[in-house]
């Protein structure tokens, strides 16, 4: 069914091993990012809007993926895992899904973010695509860089992204 409400859903999922451990192991911890994105979406009238820790781990990143589909999400935003590290693994796994790939968006946000970080803004592989009507993001864990994303980039797009992809008018 093609469809599009004036208000997107959100699945935000923080990728963190270390965040992921201190839930399994019942202490607290903090997630700013996974916070600030809920907060901008909330503002921005998106709803409803689900949160999700996972770790750096493909099955769970797989799942997250399934869960947005499953549920009916518009919008699946990933924060972590996105960075050079060998365990950073959200770009590879959400590529591979991608029926169609958004390279812009990587391409906007290495733009934005290196008027703020420099040369830096290289080791960040943010990316975007769509998966079975899910607009999928994944964006660095930084606070920062969530602010970026979500302002600049997810937010003023995000709609008109899906009511092409769906077929809508726009």
């Amino acid at each position: 069914m093609i469809n599009i409400s004036n208000r997107l859903s959100v699945l935000i999922a923080t990728v963190s091993t270390r965040r992921y451990r201190s839930l399994l192991e019942g202490e607290e911890y903090k997630d700013e990012s996974g916070d600030l994105a809920e907060k901008m979406f909330i503002n921005a009238g998106f709803r409803p809007i689900k949160r999700i820790l996972i770790k750096d781990s493909p099955e769970m990143i797989r799942k997250a993926v399934d869960m947005a589909v499953a549920e009916g999400f518009d919008v699946l935003l990933f924060i972590g895992g996105t960075g050079v590290a060998k365990d950073d693994v959200t770009v590879e796994v959400v590529s591979e899904l991608f029926e169609k790939e958004i390279p812009g968006f990587n391409i906007l946000y290495t733009l934005y973010s290196e008027r703020e970080v420099g040369p830096r803004a290289m080791s960040s592989r943010a990316s975007a695509g769509i998966y079975k009507n899910v607009l999928i993001y994944a964006v660095p864990g930084s606070v920062r860089a969530v602010k970026l994303c979500v302002e600049k980039l997810i937010i003023p797009e995000a709609r008109h992204l899906l009511m092409v992809y769906r077929g809508l008018k726009h």
